[in-house]
């Protein structure tokens, strides 16, 4: 197959792959090491082709890890600021514990979203951290745990909120609680909801909710931490109404996290062109370490045009 003085083939182009999009590597150290270990210097107009035939090559992948997405009975969703030409956009996040998608857009809310195409098919229960733009889709929701923990210990230590201490005590009691992971029945969920919606009155004696019509003016943290534990009450509580749901959304958080790693290591990309090719090779390999691939096989795969095809989600209707 080699057909001209200076070739680079299925091998070398899998590794610029997998260093490049896996190990981070910036254009100039991935340069560098090739000069280093093959004694030929990488050019940048090189590496671009390389990365446009596997984004062509995994258009049909990334189609399937859509459809499995917004099958699946859990999607876990975040998204997270992203420094392209200068300007700031948005990488956004969902995946599941066998999938993974990210979309890049210079828009953080609903436009964004409808545009990527995941979010407006996903018709079951959605995790996320209260972004108010996620409840424009007609999916049940689920809150992080996490953050609302966060946010109760700072008010409970910082401010000597008693009721925080209590809520904290008690969400972190019911997810330790065996009967939690194998599904309450009618009349536990009532007694948990009953004994939340006490605590959170607790609250509401020192911090009331602002009447309708009143004037309009800065609450405190307090004030406004209790309105959403009023208001979102079963999306706070979704883990204990169906165990499929997890305690936090950690896994939406966790596959933001490497993509900021890149952007520390390589400043901005320089084109939106380079963002969403980088987005779409990421989920790729995040997907392909989820099902159990080897990463440098599945590199080598896309550099030969055929990449590994995501599976079916588990549990998908």
């Amino acid at each position: 197959g080699v057909t001209a003085p200076v070739q680079y083939g299925t091998n070398f182009r899998a590794l610029a792959l997998y260093l490049f999009h896996q190990q981070l590597l910036p254009f100039d150290r991935l340069r560098q090491t090739c000069l280093d270990l093959f004694g030929q210097p990488l050019s940048l107009g090189t590496l671009t082709q390389i990365n446009r035939d596997a984004y062509d090559d995994l258009a049909e992948a990334e189609s399937a890890v859509i459809r499995g997405i917004t099958q699946s009975p859990v999607v876990h969703v975040d998204e997270s600021g992203l420094r392209v030409a200068g300007r700031l956009h948005w990488l956004h996040v969902a995946c599941t514990p066998e999938l993974t998608f990210y979309g890049v857009h210079a828009n953080r809310g609903t436009e964004a979203m409808d545009a990527l195409g995941v979010l407006p098919h996903c018709r079951q229960w959605l995790v996320h951290d209260h972004w108010k733009p996620y409840y424009k889709y007609e999916a049940l929701h689920a809150l992080c745990n996490q953050h609302l923990l966060r946010e109760l210990k700072f008010l409970c230590e910082e401010q000597h909120e008693v009721w925080a201490g209590e809520l904290s005590r008690f969400l972190l009691d019911c997810k330790a609680d065996p009967n939690t992971s194998a599904g309450l029945n009618e009349a536990q969920f009532g007694r948990a909801h009953a004994r939340y919606r006490a605590i959170v009155r607790q609250g509401r004696r020192a911090h009331p909710r602002r009447k309708a019509g009143s004037k309009r003016a800065a609450q405190d943290k307090a004030t406004n931490l209790l309105d959403r534990l009023e208001d979102y009450d079963l999306c706070v509580l979704a883990f204990l109404i169906d165990p499929c749901v997890p305690f936090t959304n950690n896994a939406g958080e966790q596959a933001i996290r490497m993509n900021k790693v890149k952007q520390k290591i390589s400043g901005c990309f320089r084109t939106l062109r380079g963002a969403h090719i980088f987005a779409r090779v990421r989920g790729y390999l995040a997907t392909c370490r989820k099902q159990g691939h080897n990463l440098w096989e599945a590199c080598r795969r896309l550099a030969m045009g055929e990449p590994f095809m995501p599976s079916a989600p588990a549990g998908g209707p």
